[in-house]
């Protein structure tokens, strides 16, 4: 399974401000398949199809991963965005 870990867990909301780390393909192939059908495109899709092909050895990890992103960034629940956000404006505070 090691083969099929992300270089670096993602985070995604899921929910009302709950966060879920995805740490390998397994995980965002589980996340994928929560998505209700109505909220389901073609990036949904692809992020489907690519955490398939990676369970299977058709592409590696780190591209599903890659796509898992994409899916998640265009979803608007890409943690990573936020969290640099909040980041940056608690040093500006710790700052002042």
């Amino acid at each position: 399974m090691k083969d099929l870990e992300f270089p670096q867990p993602v985070t995604v909301l899921v929910g009302l401000g709950f966060v879920r780390s995805v740490t390998n393909v397994y995980d965002a192939f589980s996340c994928l398949r929560e998505v209700p059908a109505e909220q389901q495109d073609e990036v949904h899709e692809a992020a489907v199809d690519a955490c398939r092909d990676a369970m299977s050895g058709k592409c590696p990890a780190e591209e599903a991963c890659d796509v898992f992103i994409a899916y998640a960034r265009r979803r608007h629940i890409l943690v990573e965005d936020h969290l640099a956000i909040q980041g940056t404006a608690a040093a500006e505070l710790t700052a002042a």
